[in-house]
């Protein structure tokens, strides 16, 4: 297999490494590693953002004087590292949702992944990049660039990788900018798992927001929530968030708590044969909340996972569903994650994860925050 030194210009052709001021640490060291958080701020957003895991902790949205902190988090490093929630709106990879099996074959080779989640792999492994300390390597006000080398074999994946994640704030916005190189073939597929109450993570459940989904199909999944590769039409169901915003109590009750693949459609409701493009940037979901906070999630990728938090709050889980002040409970949050299409490496007809040496992965997303 190729190696790759992280320190050789191979791996390191995407941002430059200016001189940095000294961030105030948070917490002890992991690894004789230094974490730290950072607040990006504009006049109506701030957002708290830590090296550990690329993690956003606090998202606050200022409504009539009063700033609303709409995700959910913790309060401390300690909170993250013990009994604290996987991937808890950080940065998921390499591969973000589940590969079937834990295993796949790329190039001639059959690689084997970590079986996280009953007979699949799931969200890169119990040691993704949600437990990694990425380097700072620039901020300011509005902006944060962070990094991670993730080396050939970590968590089974071929190839040494060079990450790159921008978090910016741009007045009401904030933007998720993504950028990777390998030296061997291999997977990537990345996003952040937020989870979002627009009312204010202490505030209840999700239900009372309003939902539109840009998608028409859906992955199909069978009992393991093992994708199969086909493509579920959303037209005349009740999971069909197309258009017109929905009441998320009355989706939950017609169609069940959503954990699934929304497929973006580009031009239009019925216009099938673009699902799955990448053609351009899109509207992908819109959320509104009863105290008028709204929020839209625009993305080049051709999914975004929709997760009701279905299962927040288990007893069996004690240490994990508070944080900030607050308990979370059942559909406390809900997630929206841009992506591309989950398990794409065993279906042919799905946009491909494969990212190659002469490869540049990008992805950029971002949110519009709204008040009345």
């Amino acid at each position: 297999q190729a190696s790759c030194n992280p320190s050789r210009s191979c791996l390191h052709t995407l941002s430059p490494k200016p001189h940095i001021a000294t961030m105030p640490q948070w917490g002890d060291k992991i690894d004789g590693k230094e974490v730290v958080l950072r607040t990006l701020r504009s006049d109506s957003l701030e957002v708290d953002v830590t090296n550990f895991g690329a993690t956003l902790s606090a998202v606050r949205v200022l409504n009539k004087s009063e700033w609303i902190d709409v995700l959910l988090g913790y309060e401390s490093l300690d909170r993250y590292l013990q009994g604290g929630k996987p991937n808890f709106s950080s940065a998921v990879g390499r591969c973000a949702n589940r590969i079937a099996g834990g295993t796949f074959d790329l190039d001639g080779h059959t690689y084997t992944l970590e079986k996280n989640n009953g007979p699949n792999h799931l969200h890169g492994g119990t040691k993704g990049f949600w437990q990694e300390i990425f380097e700072v390597v620039s901020y300011n006000d509005n902006s944060i660039t962070l990094s991670l080398f993730s080396p050939d074999g970590h968590m089974g994946y071929p190839g040494n990788l060079q990450l790159y994640i921008t978090y910016e704030v741009r007045g009401n916005e904030l933007h998720f900018s993504y950028e990777g190189k390998t030296d061997q073939a291999t997977l990537l597929n990345l996003t952040n798992h937020g989870y979002w109450n627009l009312k204010g993570h202490h505030a209840g459940t999700i239900l009372d927001h309003k939902l539109m989904v840009n998608a028409s199909h859906t992955t199909a999944v069978d009992e393991n929530l093992t994708i199969t590769g086909e493509l579920n039409s959303l037209k005349g169901t009740a999971a069909d968030l197309r258009e017109d915003l929905h009441l998320i109590s009355d989706v939950v009750d017609q169609a069940g708590p959503l954990d699934a693949n929304y497929c973006l459609t580009l031009e239009g409701p019925d216009a099938s044969e673009k699902v799955g493009s990448k053609a351009g940037e899109l509207l992908a979901a819109r959320v509104e909340a009863p105290n008028g906070i709204s929020m839209e999630v625009w993305t080049d990728q051709p999914g975004i996972q929709v997760y009701t938090g279905n299962f927040v709050g288990l007893p069996e889980h004690p240490d994990t569903w508070h944080g900030k002040g607050a308990k979370w409970h059942k559909f406390s949050g809900l997630c929206l994650e841009p992506q591309l299409w989950p398990d794409g490496i065993h279906h042919k007809n799905f946009p491909s994860p494969i990212l190659r040496p002469d490869e540049t992965y990008r992805q950029h997303s971002w949110h519009v925050f709204s008040t009345q």
